[in-house]
C-alpha cells in the first residue's frame, strides 16, 4: 500500500551550505540508514520518490522547507519520521508531517507565499529599524519597485513590488542579550520569482548593509498579520512574538 507524506523541515547551521544538487543525496543516505520503504521511480535509473517544491539558495537558512515522500509500504510516521530526522545532518530536522489523501492538490499549490526573515547584526539597531520601517512604508506605497539583478548571463531588471504582500521591521533580542534588527516579509510564490536579496536591493538605496542572514521562516497562505503555515494551519506572525519565542 503506497503512502505519501508531506513534511516540513529545517535547513539551519552548516546545512544551509548544502546545494540543491547535493540535497537529494543527503536524503537518500538518510532513508537508507533507517531502512524505510521509500518508493522508487521506474526506468533505467530509478530514484527515490522524494520531491522538493522549491530550491533554497546556498547560504540561506530555513525553518520552512517542504518535501513530499512516497513510501511503497505503510510506515508509523511518529516513529519512523523521527528516526529519519535523527539520521539527517545537524541542522536538518523534520518538524511537521501530514499524510496526503488521494486527490489532494499538489504541494506547490499549498505554498502560495513565503515568510522571509532578514537579520542584521546588533549594531545601530534603533537607527536601522527606524530606517527600514520608513523604507518599507515607501515601498508599499509604490506601484513599481525595479531593481537590477546581476547574473552571469547578464543583468536583468525586475519589478519587486507585485510580489511584496507585507513588510515589518523590528528589534529582537539575541541569545547573547543584545538586540538585532529583523525584517520580515511575505512574498508571493506565484509569478516571477522575487528573492529576499531583491527585496534588500529595493530597500537599501545602497546605504543599508547586506543582512548577516537570510532565513525562510515558513510557507503557506498569506493572511492579515502574517502567513498560515501549509501543513499545521498555524498563523506565523509578521511581527515575531518575542516573549513566545523566548518561552
Amino acid at each position: 500500500m503506497v503512502q505519501r507524506y508531506r513534511i516540513r523541515w529545517t535547513k539551519e547551521a552548516r546545512t544551509r551550505f548544502i546545494s540543491a544538487r547535493d540535497l537529494t543525496s543527503v536524503w537518500e543516505r538518510g532513508l537508507r540508514r533507517v531502512d524505510l520503504p521509500i518508493a522508487y521511480s521506474e526506468g533505467f535509473t530509478p530514484h527515490p520518490k522524494v520531491s522538493f517544491p522549491d530550491a533554497l539558495p546556498v547560504g540561506f537558512a530555513s525553518t520552512g522547507e517542504y518535501a513530499e515522500l512516497t513510501f511503497a509500504a505503510p510506515i508509523v510516521p511518529d516513529r519512523d519520521l523521527a528516526r529519519l530526522s535523527d539520521t539527517l545532518p545537524a541542522g536538518m530536522d523534520i518538524t511537521t508531517y501530514l499524510a496526503v489523501p488521494d486527490g489532494a492538490p499538489k504541494l506547490a499549490r499549498m505554498l502560495r507565499a513565503t515568510l522571509w526573515e532578514l537579520v542584521w547584526p546588533p549594531v545601530d539597531v534603533a537607527e536601522l529599524t527606524t530606517l527600514l520601517t520608513r523604507r518599507c512604508d515607501e515601498l508599499l506605497a509604490q506601484e513599481r519597485a525595479e531593481v537590477v539583478r546581476h547574473r552571469p548571463d547578464g543583468d536583468r531588471t525586475i519589478d519587486v513590488r507585485p510580489a511584496v504582500l507585507a513588510l515589518a521591521a523590528s528589534a529582537r533580542p539575541t541569545a547573547g542579550g543584545d538586540a538585532c534588527t529583523v525584517l520580515r516579509a511575505v512574498l508571493r510564490n506565484d509569478g516571477p520569482t522575487v528573492r529576499p536579496t531583491d527585496l534588500h536591493a529595493a530597500l537599501s538605496h545602497e546605504d543599508i548593509a547586506e543582512p548577516a542572514l537570510y532565513r525562510r521562516v515558513a510557507q503557506g497562505e498569506p493572511v492579515d498579520g502574517g502567513l498560515r503555515e501549509a501543513l499545521s494551519a498555524a498563523v506565523v506572525p509578521l511581527v515575531p512574538d518575542v516573549d513566545a519565542e523566548a518561552a
